[in-house]
């Protein structure tokens, strides 16, 4: 009795472990979903299953004879084991493929210290590219400020030869003083927005919630007290959100988006300009719309950049930096 039972217990237990296993090889497999069922992995779990039973039959044999029953299970086992060992050598390339765990941490430690060489490169151009942007900006400052000395010399003198000696003059020579005085007043327009470019990076925000519709109603009216052509500006305005932001800031971005919108209507009878709002989720954006001359669309991209003009001098007058300053100011309050 007792080699019985001890036979009985232990093909018992064994076929239980050799069920179990399968079970806990799906159960693997469905949490680690970076694993693939592969045919390798089914031929091993059929094998398991096969072992399993060949010890079930031990056990009904002890009882039954099911010899007959028990021999066609063996023989299944057997095809299934050289089937899984076939299959295994196969495999076997690459299977050795495989890192180690030691070869992974390896690996992830070199990812790792690259990662952080990187970050310190990027942070250190970073740095070395704000440097020099700031140089650039001083640069730009100086040279401007520098240059308004002759240009003013030059504006000046123009003014008085023309005052003093405008009847001792010639047409020609009238018209070359009137093109010397122009060319000037030009020379100082895109020296004033060099300087107006250059100080809003080095100037510090003041955020308060600014009152936007108050904004622009105080901008059109000073385009309007200074309008030469003496054109109707017509503003339709729907109630605007306030927005937290540096006012003054805010007030350079409402007086050049106005500006521009009345420079490029100046073929209009009337000046119509049209603002609203859109209230998103994180931002809100402000549209002004004119009905002016316009632009070819596929040189939006360059709307922004400083000195960058869509239309030629003779078509509007300007400085190509307005729209340059309202870009700046508004990557400045992102």
């Amino acid at each position: 009795p007792t080699t019985l039972w001890s036979n009985v217990v232990g093909d018992g237990v064994t076929a239980f472990s050799y069920y179990m296993i399968p079970g806990l090889l799906i159960y693997f497999v469905n949490k680690r979903k970076d694993i693939e069922v592969n045919a390798l992995l089914v031929a091993f779990a059929i094998f398991i299953v096969a072992c399993g039973t060949v010890h079930v039959m031990m056990i009904v044999n002890v009882w039954i004879p099911y010899y007959d029953i028990s021999g066609m299970i063996k023989i299944i086992m057997a095809l299934v084991s050289v089937g899984t060992v076939f299959m295994l050598w196969k495999s076997m390339p690459e299977l050795l493929k495989i890192p180690s765990p030691a070869a992974l941490q390896e690996a992830n430690d070199e990812i790792k210290s690259l990662n952080e060489n990187l970050e310190d490169k990027v942070k250190h151009r970073t740095q070395a590219l704000e440097e020099m942007n700031s140089e650039l900006e001083s640069f730009s400052y100086s040279i401007s400020h520098d240059l308004q000395i002759p240009v003013r010399a030059i504006l000046g003198y123009s003014a008085m030869l023309e005052e003093d000696h405008i009847d001792q003059l010639e047409e020609e020579g009238i018209r070359k003083l009137q093109n010397i005085s122009n060319s000037a007043l030009k020379m100082n327009e895109l020296i004033q927005g060099i300087l107006e470019f250059s100080r809003l990076g080095r100037k510090d925000k003041t955020d308060s919630m600014i009152d936007m519709n108050l904004l622009f109603n105080e901008s059109v009216n000073e385009i309007r007290a200074g309008e030469t052509t003496q054109k109707e500006i017509e503003l339709n305005m729907e109630e605007l959100p306030s927005v937290y932001g540096d006012e003054a800031m805010m007030k350079q971005v409402v007086n050049n988006l106005l500006s521009n919108a009345v420079k490029y209507s100046i073929n209009q009878e009337k000046i119509k300009i049209d603002v609203s709002a859109e209230v998103s989720e994180n931002e809100i954006t402000y549209f002004v719309k004119d009905y002016g001359i316009g632009f070819d669309e596929k040189y939006k991209h360059k709307m922004f950049d400083v000195f960058q003009r869509l239309h030629d001098e003779n078509t509007v007058k300007g400085s190509g930096v307005g729209l340059a300053i309202v870009n700046r100011i508004i990557v400045k309050h992102f």
